[in-house]
This record gives C-alpha cells, structure tokens and sequence, in this order.
C-alpha cells in the first residue's frame, strides 16, 4: 500500500455534508444539462473510449486511479466535467488548478497536483489534449481529495499500535462536488476534516510558517541549569529568545538614569530576575512542561526547538486529524497523549480536563477510537503476560514473597480452574520466559494496581481507563510511566459523571465506594472516546501551543510524508 494516497484504502464515513453540498451544485445551468440534444456526443464517445483503454494517458496512472475515474464519469453519465462541448476548457478548470496551488494552506505539498505534463495538456490546441487534460485534472482532484481527507500516510504502515475504524470515503462524489461548484478553492476547502479543531490549525500552520520565514527565534546555548537569582552569561541569550516569542516584555527603564557603561547594569543584563523568571513560567505553561520558573533540561530543549520543527508538528497533527473519525460524538472523552490530559468535551467545549499519565515510550498507549461501555470497581487485576515477565519476575528473582506482598496470587496457568500455587515453591531462575504461562492476578484492595474503578471499552490491545494507588505521580509535569494503560486523575469525578443517568448508582454508590467487592456497572448509553496525539493546537487564549513529541510520532509521519513526496505513482511526477 502506497503512502502517496493513490493505493490507500478507503476509510472515512460517506459525508451527508458533502452529499448535500454536491446535490446543491448541480443546478439548471450545467454545460451539458440536455442530455438529448448533447451537441459534444462525438467528445463524450471519445472520453468513453479513453475510459475504456483506448489513450496513453490511462496508462500512466495507477490502475486503482484508473478505476475511480470510471467511477467517477459513470456517475456523471461519461460527460466531460472541465471542458465543454467543444472541447474548450471551462474556467472552472483554470479555477481548480489555481485552487491547488494553495494546498500549502492544508499541509499538503502544491507540486504534487500540479505538473508541467498536466499544464501542458491544458495548452494543448487538439481535442485529444484537452480530453488528456479533462482525464488529469479529474485524476489530480481525485488525490487531492483523498489526500486532504484521508491523509497522505498510512498509520497502519508507521510501525505503532492504531485501530482506526474502517471508514469509506466517496470520492466520485468529492470530485464532483467540486467540478460543480461554483467556486472551486471553497470546495476543495471543503473537503478537509469538519472539525473546528483542524480548522483552527490552518490558522497555526499560517502563524508558524510566518515565524520560520521570519528566522525563527534565537537560541539559548547549553549549560548547567539556570534558577532564579543566578547570574550567568547566558541569561541575555534567554531573554532574547523569550522576547521573540512574547513571554518577555522589557520593564520600563528607571526614571533619571540610563545604565551605560555602569557595572551594575552590567550584572543586572546577567541577571535572572523576576521579570525574567515569570516569563520563563509563562513558556513553561504554555508548552506543558513544569512551571518553577527553572531553565532545566527540558525547558531548555523546549527553548531550543527551531521554527521549522514546529511547522512540521502542525503538519503532522494535521495528518493525524485526517485519520479521526468524522463523527466524534457530541460528548466524548479525548485522550491526548502528548499533553497527559483528558479532555471531557460537550458539543465542542472542553468542560473538564484531568491529567493522566500514559504508556512508557517503550510501551507506548496506542491510538484508537472506541466508547466507553462499562465501569467496574474494586477491579482485580490480571497481570498481563509482559509485566509478568518484564517487571515481576526480576523481583521474583530476588525476593519470591514479592506476590504475597503485594496481595497478588499466582494460578499454575490461564485455565479457568487453574488452582492456585505458592511462588515460594517455584523455582524462578529455571522458569525465565515460561513465567507467562503462569496467571497473576491481584485482588482488589488499597494497593490494586487499578485502584477503585476501571473504565472499560472495546480495542484491540487489551487498554483502558483506570484509577492508580501511585498519585505522586500526578505531580510531575512529564507524566509517561505507565504500561499502556492511562492513569486517572480524578476517577471518581469521572465515574460520578459516567453514571450520572444510571438509575441505581446513587442508592449504591456509598457501598460501592466504601468496600472492596467487585461491582460492575453497564453505563446507560456508550460514551465515545479517542487517544489522539496532538503535539500542535491554538488553545482558548488563540496561542499556538506544543507539546513535545513524547512518542517521536512527529518525525514518523513527517519522515513518512517526504517519502510520498517521491513517490512515482503522483499524478505531479507522471511522465
């Protein structure tokens, strides 16, 4: 499967959105709206035979392209959509092609649907050059359509863990949408993921690329940490950096004196004081890291991020909203991994955000769409086969009353009458890797890894929502620690708001809370919910924010992205 959008699968909802706007279009005054009397009918049969195989064009094209333009002038009655009956182009053939030109505005690569073969069919004087130029224009459309919808890469093809749900996508539709519109940029515009979300990132895509044209931002050389009250050569360095982007707003001079040529000045210059310290605070916030108003190694790599890599980040979330779902769900929880929040989301306001803490990078939490169906507190918790051996049997090794200590039984396999056995009486150091075949499973209690509730939901790795006994851990800004799983912040709050329509949740909530039984509650309606990975977004105050990319998911799909730039199956590279 090609990462260039040509040979991708399908994978987004039918649009009844695009439909409409399609059904909108299609009025009276279309160039071939009698069909009876259709003056171009030896163009049409001519189109038909290319569609056919009878023209070199089609064989330029791969031949799942190929396909949707049968499709496509299927649906259209095999009548030209950029040109008229006499062969002539029509101006909204001059309009589309314009309009691709401003695909840098989504992130996507302006050559790649334009190219001199294309601009030369377009030129040509002959009839067969035109209907070559009819054929290109639609083929061009029909990637571009997918490529702002869908996405340029694969995520299946990036080497991470993802379930995405299968999706169809009607780009017939899409193109005709836009062969039909009257303005052609707007429709193409269209064609972009409907979320405000992404929306607001072409606005972020614009701001960043501004500031990498403008040279982006001094850096600030590396060296011990800086804290406030130091004094250190490198202190200019950082507040010039924070000047460029706004965190650092030079205080008004002192009346009567002007500093020059003072040693106090001098020092003052290499001062961390506090005007300096509350914009440093100011960054941190912004980025996401921990704000004390310290220059430590992750302040300082923040600081230290160019513009371009920024730029990528926007593009790279903006792929990434490509493979979401169309329809989120009015009220869905998201799961943003880069930032360690959860987000509560009503009709597109964020009411509630909780921290969380995900997956360890070498155990890294997948991105998946699913729904929330079911809660259970006072959880056991089965050891998965990896912690077993990754984590527990190190321990066992060294102190085989581990489990016990940890109110953990062990079953001498993961058969369901599998009778329970005593670590002590196994002989660890032999055991190694067959330690999975044994079950671990820890009873529900104070220190249950899963603490008081889990939240339950359908994907394909075995992850979910729960409470942690490790609160401490809330505390740090930098919060990957976990197996896969994400670590509540405030569970009950979010299991209160989970069951606030269940009938017998408020008689037996006290009980629930208060013991340790294990007790499950199906919730009233499925509550949709998304790990995502937005590293990239303008938050409420319409500041451009980053997180970093905790997972390297940027530099995959960015480096994925310069491969499809090449790839000989675009319509920009056909010879």
């Amino acid at each position: 499967m090609d990462v260039a959008g040509w040979g991708r699968l399908a994978r987004k909802p039918a649009l009844p959105a695009l439909f409409g706007l399609v059904a909108a279009a299609f009025t009276p005054a279309l160039a071939f709206e009698d069909s009876e009397h259709f003056a171009g009918e030896p163009l049409r049969q001519a189109l038909i035979d290319r569609l056919e195989g009878q023209g070199a064009v089609l064989d330029t094209l791969p031949t799942g392209v190929v396909e949707d333009l049968r499709t496509l002038y299927d649906r259209n009655d095999h009548r030209p959509l950029w040109i008229d009956r006499t062969a002539a182009l029509l101006p909204s053939a001059h309009r589309v092609m314009a309009a691709f030109g401003q695909a840098a505005a989504e992130g996507l690569n302006p050559t790649d649907y334009a190219s001199d073969m294309l601009q030369r069919r377009l030129d040509a004087a002959t009839r067969e050059g035109r209907l070559d130029a009819e054929l290109l224009i639609s083929a061009t459309t029909l990637k571009y359509a997918r490529d702002v919808r869908l996405g340029r890469v694969d995520p299946y093809s990036l080497g991470i863990e993802v379930d995405l749900p299968d999706q169809s996508f009607d780009t017939a539709m899409a193109v005709l949408s836009v062969a039909h519109a009257v303005d052609q940029h707007s429709a193409l515009a269209n064609l972009a993921p409907p979320h405000s979300e992404y929306r607001d990132l072409r606005i972020a895509l614009e701001r960043a690329r501004a500031a990498a044209a403008a040279g982006g931002w001094p850096t600030v050389p590396a060296g011990e940490t800086l804290r406030p009250g130091d004094t250190d050569d490198r202190v200019p360095a950082l507040r010039a950096r924070l000047a460029a982007t706004g965190e650092y707003v030079a205080p008004a001079p002192t009346a009567g004196t002007d500093g020059s040529g003072d040693d106090d000045a001098v020092t003052a210059e290499t001062l961390f004081d506090d005007t300096l310290v509350s914009a440093v605070e100011a960054f941190q916030e912004r980025y996401g890291l921990a704000v004390d108003g310290v220059v430590g190694p992750r302040t300082l790599a923040a600081l230290n991020v160019d513009a371009d890599t920024r730029v990528g980040q926007v593009i790279a979330t903006m792929e990434r909203w490509r493979w979401l779902p169309d329809d989120l769900g009015d009220t869905r929880i998201v799961v943003n991994l880069p930032d360690y929040h959860i987000e509560i989301v009503e009709d597109g306001i964020v009411t509630r955000r909780m921290k969380a803490i995900i997956g360890l990078e070498d155990r890294q939490t997948p991105l998946f769409s699913s729904a929330l169906t079911w809660l259970e507190f006072n959880p056991t918790w089965t050891m998965p086969t990896s912690i077993a051996y990754r984590d527990y049997l190190p321990k066992l090794l060294d102190d085989p009353t581990v489990l016990d200590a940890n109110n953990i039984r062990l079953y001498s396999s993961w058969s369901q009458d599998a009778p329970q056995i005593s670590a002590q009486e196994i002989d660890w150091q032999e055991v190694g890797n067959g330690i999975r075949g044994f079950m671990l499973r820890q009873d529900p209690g104070p220190g249950n890894a899963l603490g008081k509730v889990k939240f339950m939901m359908a994907n394909s790795f075995s992850v979910y929502l729960h409470d942690t006994p490790s609160r401490y851990l809330f505390a740090r800004a930098h919060r990957s620690y976990s197996s896969g799983c994400v670590r509540v912040e405030e569970p009950i709050w979010l299991a209160d708001y989970l069951l606030q329509d269940h009938t017998l949740w408020p008689s037996r909530r006290a009980g629930v809370l208060n013991g340790w039984t294990t007790t499950r509650f199906n919730l009233p309606e499925p509550m949709p919910l998304h790990m995502v990975y937005h590293t990239a977004w303008i938050d409420e105050q319409d500041r451009l924010v980053y997180r970093e990319d905790v997972y390297g998911l940027d530099t995959l799909v960015l480096e994925a992205l310069e491969g499809s730039a090449g790839d000989e199956t675009q319509v920009a590279s056909v010879q």
